[in-house]
């Protein structure tokens, strides 16, 4: 098993998320403002994604992985460790072929979404796009 680490990139390395990106034909480009998570094997990024707050809302996208890693639970880890670091709900919008992925990784279906992603999701809608979220179950106290 590969070594990878996982990382929240500070702010000043979000150039560097944009090369990945770049590089791999991905569309989307981080800013100072995202959470931009990556994955590293040894001093390269293999992996991405990043967190954006859409008007109080969380909302993952960009998530990319080099397809020289594809099939060894990179993007699982990355978005266990994604979600796990976020306090409230989780959404994204998912492309069809990978909605068993996600399902996988605790993601569930929206059937509503908030004003500020309802907007963005008719924009990406021609995309084929499913919107999903993310939810931590809480404990009651």
């Amino acid at each position: 098993m590969a070594d990878f680490r996982f990382c929240l990139l500070e702010p000043i390395k979000t150039p560097l998320v944009n090369k990945f990106y770049d590089k791999n034909n991905a569309r989307g480009r981080a800013t100072k403002a995202d959470q931009v998570w990556v994955v590293y094997k040894e001093l390269e990024i293999i992996a991405a994604c990043r967190v954006q707050d859409q008007s109080g809302q969380l909302f993952l996208s960009t998530l990319y992985v080099d397809e020289m890693w594809r099939g060894q639970k990179v993007a699982s880890q990355l978005l266990t460790t994604v979600t796990d670091a976020q306090k409230g709900t989780v959404f994204t919008f998912v492309y069809q072929n990978l909605i068993d992925l996600y399902l996988q990784n605790g993601f569930n279906y929206t059937l509503t979404l908030p004003n500020s992603l309802q907007s963005l999701f008719e924009v990406y809608a021609h995309r084929k796009v499913v919107a999903m979220h993310f939810t931590r179950d809480t404990v009651p106290s």
